[in-house]
């Protein structure tokens, strides 16, 4: 048997803690505090995976764990936060929503954890359940920051749009920031300072773009937009996919 490494478990174990304090909060009402919850454990859940490598790569403990404490953080808070918020007012509709979501991320994470060994390390087949996640939490932090309820009203549209980006097949860059280091080091240099800059001024609407641009990856790709994929691989320190280096 295979020994489990401790500090990536303890990490990951602070993304499980994480939801269950979203959870809470959820059930207190205190949206926005639920959604900062959620945000620091996809900072959990990014920490665990590269101390995991460090410590010689995941485990089948460490990979079913990392998932489990995902799909709470990441699959259930924002789907209970989002249902509490305009879902819940929506009847049978909404509820149809609340579940296509959350098991749309179910089967998402599935679906990573049998291809783990086959896919490539550089990118990922749908759009990660953290990242769907993170772009529903970063809504309501500016709904919760600057009082733009108006923005509540997209949240069914936007949890459709992201059921199907990530069951679908679209290919999405890992976080390895490698590829985009080794490429143009200086101009990568000076974006991770600006931006950077900005997320500190404005972090609650810097998180939403670099969610939504994210997210916005795959469909672009698909459809060939090279200018645009380029420079949000660059901002999010990824490597070019496959077929993107085979365009280029």
């Amino acid at each position: 048997m295979r020994k489990v490494p401790l500090l990536p478990s303890l990490i990951t174990t602070g993304n499980f803690f994480c939801g269950m304090l979203g959870m809470t909060f959820v059930i207190q009402n205190q949206y926005l505090y639920a959604a900062e919850s959620c945000l620091v454990a996809m900072l959990f859940d990014f920490v665990d995976g590269q101390v995991a490598r460090h410590h010689g790569g995941s485990t089948r403990f460490g990979v079913e764990f990392d998932s489990l404490a995902d799909m709470l953080s990441f699959g259930i808070v924002p789907t209970f936060m989002a249902y509490s918020m305009i879902l819940a007012g929506m009847g049978r509709f909404g509820m149809a929503i609340a579940f296509l979501y959350a098991v749309c991320c179910a089967l998402r994470l599935a679906r990573y954890n049998i291809q783990l060994n086959k896919e490539e390390r550089r990118s990922f087949t749908g759009l990660p359940t953290p990242a769907a996640g993170g772009l529903i939490c970063s809504v309501i932090v500016l709904v919760g920051r600057y009082d733009l309820n108006v923005m509540i009203k997209t949240l069914p549209f936007l949890m459709l749009g992201l059921s199907y980006l990530m069951v679908c097949t679209l290919r999405y860059p890992a976080f390895n920031g490698g590829g985009a280091r080794k490429r143009k080091p200086f101009l990568n240099l000076v974006g991770i300072v600006i931006s950077a800059v900005i997320v500190v001024i404005y972090p609650e609407i810097s998180f939403f773009i670099l969610f939504a641009a994210y997210a916005a990856y795959g469909v672009l790709a698909h459809f060939r937009f090279q200018t645009l994929t380029s420079w949000i691989r660059s901002i999010l320190l990824t490597e070019p996919l496959p077929e993107d280096s085979e365009n280029s």
